[in-house]
């Protein structure tokens, strides 16, 4: 393991990232567990250990730059195998992190991984995003909501920013076909409350994965009716008359 820990404490040096020692036996061994329960259940197609550093650990931790609070409260959407969500966790001790999937079966085994490795400062949240973003216990509840999932820019607003605090931040992690995205999504973040401040682009280790962090920031109260129901939300045009 020693070897794996320091190719990961020298990588996220890298890329700015200071990892200590306990901090990188933690993610490592993290990695371990989910490669072996994935022989029996699919949690990530990246089965290949520099892969899984580079794409999986690395890519989680370029968020820690747009996260000011060491205490903040902090969602993940659509965590699947617990990413972005679990490297956060292990890297910020004081936040409180909030895992959430609509498999339960996912969840089970990322709360049960982390009990093993005592990362005391999660929660798991079993539901669908459009349906708790209605839920007044969890509707614009989080400093920081963050979704690596495949939905498109304007779909995972709709998820997300009814879940994120005025003030807080959501902040979205999308692939090369981002500048669509974000023309399309640009008034329907308006809408639900949203203003994107910043988009980057993050290069892990000069290799061909790019991905960018979009940071929206929460300005004002998402309107009442939003989010709407899953079919809605695949079927319908955004409401854009609706602010």
């Amino acid at each position: 393991m020693i070897n794996k820990v320091e190719k990961l404490i020298k990588a996220g040096a890298e890329l700015e990232i200071s990892i200590s020692n306990t901090q990188g036996e933690k993610l490592i061994t993290y990695m371990e567990k989910i490669l072996e329960i994935n022989k029996q259940i699919n949690l990530t197609r990246i089965t290949e250990e520099d892969e899984f550093i580079k794409l999986h650990l690395l890519d989680s931790l370029t968020l820690l730059k747009y996260i000011d609070n060491p205490t903040a409260s902090i969602l993940d959407v659509g965590t699947g195998g617990g990413f972005p969500g679990i490297p956060l966790a292990i890297m910020m001790a004081d936040a409180t992190v909030t895992l959430m999937d609509s498999t339960k079966k996912k969840l089970m085994v990322v709360e049960n991984i982390a009990k093993e490795l005592d990362i005391n400062n999660i929660k798991i949240l079993h539901g669908r995003a459009e349906e708790l973003g209605q839920d007044r216990k969890y509707r614009e509840s989080y400093d920081v909501v963050t979704s690596r999932a495949v939905a498109n820019l304007t779909l995972l607003s709709e998820y997300c920013l009814p879940l994120t605090k005025i003030g807080g931040k959501f902040l979205p992690m999308k692939g090369r076909e981002y500048q669509n995205e974000i023309k399309e999504a640009e008034k329907p973040i308006e809408v639900l409350g949203g203003k994107i401040t910043n988009v980057e682009e993050c290069l892990i280790l000069e290799s061909d994965w790019v991905h960018v962090i979009i940071v929206i920031e929460k300005i004002r109260k998402t309107p009442r009716i939003l989010p709407r129901t899953n079919g809605k939300i695949k079927s319908d045009k955004f409401p854009l008359l609706l602010k």
